[in-house]
């Protein structure tokens, strides 16, 4: 019996996908595929249940039927199962249709055997394409990391080499100012030094100048008379402020505009001794307003020392009033013992050595008081210089400024 089964309807001999829930075979079954084969003899594959596949002309061309091959003929089913009874002919069709049979088989075989060889071929296909993706997005993923790490490895490059840049366009403006500095410091010096080359080449001819008038002064000097040198040597000032009064003289000396007279006239000679004999009571002045100032301090100082020293000299004597004073001695009660009468009479009547310690001790006292008496004078002595030296310096300390500011005062003195 032959029986055409549709492999594209709903029925049991439907063949399932192979690539269904993950199996890329045929499975652990043994499942069979739409096999778009074409068959170039006579003969059809068989399956291994006795199945022929052979194609059907109303389906397309991916649809297969399906022939069962029971036995190789119906005789077979209904005879006794005997083959004694048989013929030569019909033994010789039955071993027709069993080779044929075995051919069918044969062929089924082979065709099944280079379609599992396919189906073995294209598994590893797939195994290498999903390898070969894994490698591949493991080496994206790798590749994806690398270029985010050059990307921040990138960032913090161009970072440094901003912060490079700064640098180094600021170590060029520092260097640039410094250079500017330098520069200037070196044109400052140079223009002081050339400053003071002129400034010495001036005090040099200054100093020659001065030489030379100091010589003709000494040879005036000498042209004049011994009355007239004693009152030139009567205008100078006593003390070390010639400089002062000879530049008053010759301020004076210039200042004098009487018509018709090329040299001084005598109405500048006396402004010119009257400047000089102020200059001196000046000077005088401030002495005995410093030796006042002096005697003053002294006298305070004297009066504190003697005061002290009074006050020392009282202590003192009472001091020595309450030692001299005999102590009451207290009255023994009556409960008391008795005290003999040579012990009385020894601690009333002092003897001899008693005596003696006694003056020794008021000696000593004395002799000890008069040398606290000299070192206190001697210390208020020295208070009192300390004082006075102490004002001394104040004073000079006030004198250095005045003194500079004189000569510009007198001056600017009117005539």
């Amino acid at each position: 019996m032959q029986g055409n089964v549709d492999a594209t309807g709903a029925g049991a001999g439907v063949l399932d996908d192979n690539m269904a829930e993950g199996d890329l075979g045929d499975g652990m079954d043994i499942r069979l595929a739409a096999l778009d084969i074409q068959t170039n003899g006579p003969q059809q594959p068989v399956t291994p249940h006795g199945t022929e596949l052979h194609r059907d002309s109303t389906v397309s061309d991916t649809g297969f039927s399906l022939t069962s091959y029971g036995m190789p003929n119906t005789s077979l089913k209904t005879g006794s199962g005997s083959l004694v009874d048989l013929s030569k002919e019909e033994l010789r069709e039955r071993l027709q249709e069993a080779t044929e049979t075995l051919e069918v088989l044969r062929c089924e075989l082979e065709v099944t055997h280079r379609y599992l060889e396919g189906k073995y071929e294209a598994l590893k296909i797939l195994q290498g394409k999903t390898i070969l993706e894994k490698a591949t997005s493991h080496t994206k993923s790798l590749l994806q990391k690398s270029e985010e790490r050059a990307r921040a490895l990138e960032k913090e490059v161009n970072g440094l080499q901003w912060e490079i840049t700064s640098n180094q366009v600021q170590m060029k403006k520092c260097e640039q100012s410094w250079e500017q500095k330098f520069n200037r410091m070196n044109s400052e010096n140079q223009a002081l030094t050339s400053s003071l080359e002129e400034r010495l080449k001036e005090s040099r001819e200054l100093k020659a100048e001065n030489t030379g008038l100091s010589q003709q002064c000494m040879e005036l000097l000498s042209m004049l008379s011994v009355r007239e040198q004693k009152a030139y040597e009567s205008t100078k000032p006593p003390c070390g402020h010639g400089r002062d009064g000879t530049l008053l003289e010759l301020a004076v000396l210039g200042a004098c505009r009487c018509p018709g007279v090329m040299e001084s006239c005598p109405c500048a000679k006396t402004a010119a001794a009257s400047r000089t004999q102020l200059l001196q009571l000046r000077q005088e002045l401030d002495l005995l307003v410093r030796s006042r100032e002096e005697a003053l301090l002294m006298a305070d100082a004297f009066r504190i020392a003697f005061e002290q020293q009074l006050r020392k000299r009282s202590d003192c004597l009472l001091l020595q009033a309450e030692a001299r004073t005999p102590k009451a001695h207290p009255r023994e009660t009556q409960g008391k013992t008795l005290v003999g009468v040579a012990q009385r009479l020894r601690a009333i009547l002092p003897s001899g050595l008693e005596a003696k310690a006694s003056l020794e001790h008021t000696d000593t006292l004395q002799k000890l008081l008069d040398l606290l008496n000299d070192k206190e004078e001697a210390l208020a002595h020295q208070r009192k210089v300390s004082h006075m030296l102490a004002h001394n310096a104040k004073e000079l300390q006030k004198q250095l400024p005045v003194e500079a500011t004189w000569p510009l005062d007198s001056q600017t003195e009117p005539l």
